[in-house]
């Protein structure tokens, strides 16, 4: 398992996620591709980043994508899961005038992504084509997804 650490603004733990490294059926291995602390509430990952960005901020729907935009030099947050974003977290994302948010190519991020588009007026649903931000990365490099932001005049 792969530990993601959940920090505070500050850089203090607040809690840490599991993920799975292994490439077979999870449920059969009794356990979750993600895996939480028991009774640990569903947190935004990277909320540093809500502190230092300017008027722009991108949301995905996973932590390792995240790390990516991060990565690129982008101030990016994660809501570990589709179905995982709440009214907390849409009052963590109002004072930004842009929001991209970087839903997977699936039903779950299609709905995620309209999610977030119907709770903030500024967010915007980048185009994935190849996969999530992770994948298009891994096959295009910085360029790939740089270049989705360019397409979108965003």
């Amino acid at each position: 398992m792969l530990a993601i650490p959940y920090l505070d603004r500050k850089g203090s733990p607040l809690t840490v996620r599991f993920r799975c490294l292994e490439d077979h059926d999870h449920r059969a291995h009794f356990h979750g591709k993600y895996n939480s602390i028991k009774d640990d509430p569903p947190r935004m990952f990277g909320i540093d980043s809500v502190h230092k960005a300017g008027d722009t901020l991108d949301v995905t729907e996973g932590e390792l994508d995240r790390i990516i935009l991060q990565k690129l030099g982008l101030f990016a947050v994660a809501i570990p899961g589709a179905n995982i974003f709440q009214g907390r977290h849409r009052r963590m994302l109002a004072g930004f005038n842009r929001i991209r948010v970087w839903g997977d190519p699936d039903d779950a991020g299609a709905e995620f992504t309209a999610k977030l588009s119907r709770a903030l007026r500024q967010a915007r649903g980048m185009r994935l084509r190849d996969g999530d931000v992770t994948d298009t990365y891994m096959q295009g490099g910085a360029q790939a997804l740089l270049g989705l932001i360019q397409e979108e005049g965003q």
